[in-house]
């Protein structure tokens, strides 16, 4: 049974809304009483929730709806650490990427929470590094980056959370940029 499979069959409505729940529950849990085996079993469902997200628009949804604070609202609401340090951050990220790439309902949930440059800046630095895992590196391979988000649509994700604002200033340089260019050779 694939990875498909096993979000359509979570996906399913009395199945999700009881996995809606029980994440509900142990972030709630967890995040209040951090112990290492409290970690343990966050850091799980984290990866949960993203694997049940991915690239599914209407598991992504799920986890935005429901009692206040959502799946997606805890988990944006997680310990400062989760945010400043990358180990943590190489364990909540790619799940928040997960829960709101390509849906932008609950990409505007959690640019109410957070700022989307976070991702944008953890997108550009996991661009950067290779796409190779290191056998010395201790973070498991269903952990890794890569394996719960598709290396290939990194790009569109980067630009999907990167601030309207700043696409255009960025537009707006390269102009610039090819404008002097053209001057210099018009110039000589």
């Amino acid at each position: 049974m694939g990875p498909t499979r096993i979000r359509t069959i979570l996906g399913e409505e009395t199945i999700s809304l009881q996995l809606r729940h029980v994440a509900n529950y142990i972030l709630a849990y967890c995040n209040q009483k951090q112990t290492t085996n409290n970690d343990n079993l966050l850091h799980e469902i984290i990866l949960l929730i993203g694997y049940y997200c991915v690239l599914n628009q209407d598991n992504q949804c799920r986890m935005a709806f429901g009692n206040r604070p959502t799946v997606l609202q805890q988990l944006s609401c997680l310990s400062f650490r989760y945010f400043v340090e990358s180990k943590y951050m190489d364990i909540l990220f790619p799940t928040l990427i997960s829960c709101s790439y390509d849906c932008d309902t609950t990409r505007a949930i959690l640019q109410t929470e957070m700022s989307l440059d976070l991702i944008a800046n953890f997108i550009e630095t996991k661009l950067s590094e290779t796409k190779t895992i290191n056998e010395n590196d201790n973070t498991s391979v269903i952990s890794s980056f890569h394996m719960r988000f598709p290396y290939d649509e990194l790009n569109n994700a980067l630009q999907y959370y990167r601030p309207i604002s700043k696409r255009i200033d960025k537009n707006y340089h390269d102009e610039e940029k090819e404008n002097e260019s053209h001057r210099i050779d018009i110039e000589t």
